[in-house]
């Protein structure tokens, strides 16, 4: 059994998806209707302050607007917010099932930190394959270094991690990482 993550990007107060936000979704959809997944995952928070409707929502709207997929193959998380959180949300949420593999759908660009990110999280637990859509922003120096930072600043937040055990995982985002601590957004509650 597999299941399709999409992550997402963008979206306008408007609920208008940005355009790497469409084209992940277009490869989510061309994939989904392409291999055999028993499920689709949209992802993201409600990140906007003009705008109270979570983006995986959005994700979700589009991929059924745009797709044959039923209603009831997709599943929308929305408590993450940031790549590290998708993993993490994404694996509260999998753990459940017998899944032997996951694919993930994202940026080129974002491709690399991503398949980091979800397999150290993951732990072996799941095979993971990640796909990128194509973008100008994969020659973008900037774009690339910032990726690149932030991989640095997820392994040394994870470092000491046991990511055998989710709890270890959640105790390392709620108190390490500023998008869930307390910081920056409020502070995340385990479920």
């Amino acid at each position: 059994m597999k299941c399709l993550v999409v992550l997402s990007h963008l979206m306008s107060k408007d609920c208008e998806l940005g355009i790497e936000s469409i084209a992940r979704s277009r490869l989510a959809i061309k994939r989904f209707v392409k291999d055999e997944y028993e499920f689709l995952i949209t992802i993201g928070w409600a990140y906007r302050a003009d705008c109270d409707t979570p983006i995986s929502n959005v994700v979700k709207d589009f991929i059924l607007e745009n797709s044959d997929i039923d209603r009831h193959s997709i599943i929308s998380i929305s408590s993450s917010r940031d790549t590290v959180g998708d993993a993490y949300y994404c694996l509260e949420y999998l753990q459940k099932f017998s899944l032997r593999e996951i694919h993930i759908v994202t940026s080129d660009y974002h491709v690399n930190r991503v398949d980091l990110i979800f397999k150290k999280i993951f732990n072996n637990r799941f095979a993971v394959k990640v796909f990128g859509t194509q973008t100008d922003a994969i020659n973008e120096d900037p774009i690339l270094l910032l990726e690149a930072q932030s991989v640095d600043v997820f392994k040394r937040t994870f470092a000491l991690t046991d990511c055998s055990n989710i709890n270890s995982i959640y105790r390392t985002l709620s108190t390490k990482h500023p998008f869930y601590n307390g910081e920056i957004y409020p502070k995340i509650l385990q479920k």
